[in-house]
């Protein structure tokens, strides 16, 4: 998600250029520990303040029905930050899903779900930092029990929104301005689902939103995914716009803008492939006149993110599963093709990716675990320098036919680099069924063929499988199906 557009002037210019000749160009810089104490911490949330002060804060888990909202921040870009805060003093209830922003004066806001172990109960709260002490907790769904999942953005006008889930429905928004909080309103009322799940303001303070949509007396497995738009100037609330087929989730929903104030917007959709029980990431975008058809970027993801940067280029992050464990990848487009860079590995998990823009540079932070209980918040971030692509390419194409399959199929690929590459097969649960190749490779164009069998030489099951192709931490993944 975006911070801020600008125009690159010339001070711009001289910041770039310093990077470009005293930092590792085009990578991922060794992840900082922010919460540093043991226990299970995540869902970490990340804003950064107008002095350039990121704000992190996360929740830290001490009891099955007991976690707290811890605060932490870095005046030098992510390199330390200060010991976490408990900022909720809680003593007993669970607190969840804490989000932070902070406005045009530095003032920052910090919102939560209250008593998560109670559903029926549980309430939005707010918090507020004025750079010398926290305020006191304000209950903004006051009167509106089982409020949970909320979301919290500030304009340039410095109005903040806060947006909930009431019950399982439909969302609720109340805006803080000029000291007054405006009444509790549904802009969507109805007997259908319509789900808020993440928005974005432009440069005329308008609010982009994409969420879930599920009309009545449909089953889950219809949920799609829509778009929807906020007026500031005339205070009115678009209908919404179709932009995904059935997806059976509303979760990995996320928006940002380019510099025309147009929409990206990936999300996780199932049963890409017909007859598949599978996740895909998916991906598209609305062009000033039409939404684009929706591009599969991988299989078998989670939790997706997007940003988009000054040169409009568009950085989306999932989290994949590993034979054991999890990795967060970056996706960048080239050449049509989806090319990947694995962040960050972990044999237990690794997720819980929050990303923001900020000056061309991508801010992330994520929870990783190292043991079932103990998980940390990670920080990294990655200086985007000038050009289409992050990351040296390495594949100039892929194809894999037939697909669907029988007896065998061929994976084409080309390259224009001397590499190591790994090619190997893996089913929807990550587990390796064979290696296919494993070699140094000069540039030129090459084919192999994969009969349908494991490493065992016995005939692997119908269904869809995943071939990756890795270089080093750069991967490219493809499915194919083979029918018996």
């Amino acid at each position: 998600m975006k911070i801020s557009k600008f125009i690159i002037g010339s001070s711009l210019f001289i910041i770039l250029l310093f990077l470009s000749l005293s930092l590792p160009a085009q990578t991922w810089t060794d992840p900082v520990n922010i919460s540093n104490m043991p226990g299970l911490d995540n869902q970490p949330d990340l804003c950064i303040d107008k002095s350039g002060t990121l704000h992190c804060v996360f929740t830290h888990k001490l009891e099955s029905n007991w976690r707290k909202i811890y605060y932490s921040k870095s005046t030098d870009d992510g390199q330390t930050w200060t010991t976490p805060e408990d900022i909720s003093l809680n003593n007993d209830i669970s607190l969840m899903n804490p989000h932070i922003v902070a406005d045009t004066n530095n003032l920052l806001y910090v919102s939560y779900d209250y008593n998560t172990g109670n559903p029926a109960m549980t309430m939005i709260y707010l918090k507020t930092f004025d750079g010398i002490q926290w305020s006191e907790p304000f209950i903004v769904s006051e009167g509106l029990y089982s409020s949970h999942q909320n979301k919290i953005y500030v304009d340039h006008n410095n109005r903040l929104y806060v947006f909930w889930t009431y019950q399982t429905s439909l969302f609720y928004y109340r805006y803080f301005e000029s000291g007054i909080w405006s009444e509790a309103v549904c802009p969507y009322p109805g007997d259908y689902k319509w789900l808020m799940i993440s928005s974005v303001v432009d440069d005329i303070n308008n609010l982009h939103c994409a969420g879930a949509f599920l009309d009545t007396g449909q089953p889950p497995s219809q949920s799609r995914v829509i778009y929807f738009k906020y007026d500031y100037l005339y205070e009115e609330w678009s209908d919404k716009s179709f932009i995904s087929d059935a997806t059976n989730t509303a979760s990995g929903i996320d928006i940002d803008l380019d510099n025309q104030n147009n929409p990206h917007i990936t999300y996780r959709q199932k049963n890409y492939y017909s007859g598949q029980y599978n996740d895909s990431t998916m991906y598209t975008y609305f062009n000033g006149n039409s939404w684009s058809a929706p591009e599969l970027v991988v299989n078998d993801p989670y939790e997706q993110k997007i940003a988009i940067d000054p040169y409009n280029r568009v950085h989306i992050i999932d989290r994949e599963k590993l034979e054991t464990g999890t990795k967060l990848v970056h996706y960048q487009k080239y050449n049509d093709l989806w090319q990947g860079y694995i962040i960050e590995n972990s044999e237990i998990v690794v997720g819980n990716p929050k990303v923001i823009e900020n000056n061309n540079i991508l801010y992330l932070v994520y929870m990783k675990c190292f043991e079932d209980d103990d998980c940390r918040i990670q920080f990294t971030k990655n200086y985007l320098l000038t050009g289409s692509f992050s990351y040296e390419n390495w594949i100039e194409y892929v194809n894999i036919y037939p697909n669907p399959f029988k007896s065998e199929t061929t994976i084409e690929f080309k390259t224009e680099k001397t590499q190591q590459i790994n090619i190997s097969i893996y089913n929807l649960n990550g587990k390796l069924i064979k290696t296919l190749k494993n070699e140094y490779i000069k540039p030129g164009e090459y084919r192999t063929i994969w009969n349908g069998k494991g490493k065992n030489g016995k005939e692997v099951n119908s269904g869809l499988y995943l071939i990756r192709l890795q270089s080093g931490r750069k991967i490219i993944t493809k499915a194919v199906e083979y029918i018996k």
